[in-house]
C-alpha cells in the first residue's frame, strides 16, 4: 500500500515537473515574491520551486482522491472512473496553479498531464483490483 501510494506520487511529480520544464513561458515569479513577501528568504532556483509546485499537486491530488472516495458512488467508480481521476486531476492542478499563481504554461502540455495521470491512477487502480481479486 505504501509502496503503491509512492509509486503514484512520484509519478505525479514526474508528470508535472515535465509540463513546467515544457512550458516556454511559464511564470513563477509571483510565487517568489509570495515567499519573500513571508520572510520565507533564501535563494530558491526554478528547479525547486518547479518541484515544490509539482509535490503540492501530486500530495493535493491524492489527498482528493481520499477524501472523495467514500463519497462518490459505485457507478461513477466502476464506470466512469477515467472521468472521475480527470476530474480531480484537473481540481487539484488548477488549485494549486491559481493558488500559487502560476502563469504561462503550455495548454498542450497541461492536456496530456491530465489524459497521462488519469490513464496512469486508472492503470494503477486496475492492478491493485486483478491482483486482489
Amino acid at each position: 500500500m505504501i509502496i503503491k501510494n509512492f509509486l503514484k506520487l512520484l509519478t505525479l511529480i514526474s508528470f508535472n515537473y515535465l509540463v513546467l520544464l515544457s512550458s516556454k513561458f511559464i511564470d513563477v515569479d509571483q510565487l517568489f515574491d509570495d515567499l519573500n513577501f513571508l520572510n520565507i528568504n533564501g535563494s530558491f532556483s526554478y528547479e525547486i520551486l518547479f518541484l515544490f509546485v509539482s509535490f503540492s499537486i501530486g500530495s493535493f491530488t491524492l489527498l482528493l482522491i481520499y477524501f472523495f472516495q467514500p463519497f462518490s458512488e459505485i457507478y461513477l467508480l466502476h464506470y466512469l472512473k477515467f472521468s472521475y481521476y480527470f476530474l480531480v486531476n484537473l481540481l487539484s492542478l488548477s488549485t494549486v496553479y491559481l493558488t500559487f499563481r502560476i502563469y504561462g504554461y503550455s495548454r498542450l502540455s497541461i492536456i496530456f498531464y491530465l489524459f497521462g495521470s488519469s490513464l496512469f491512477l486508472l492503470f494503477i487502480e486496475k492492478i491493485q483490483f486483478k491482483k486482489y481479486s
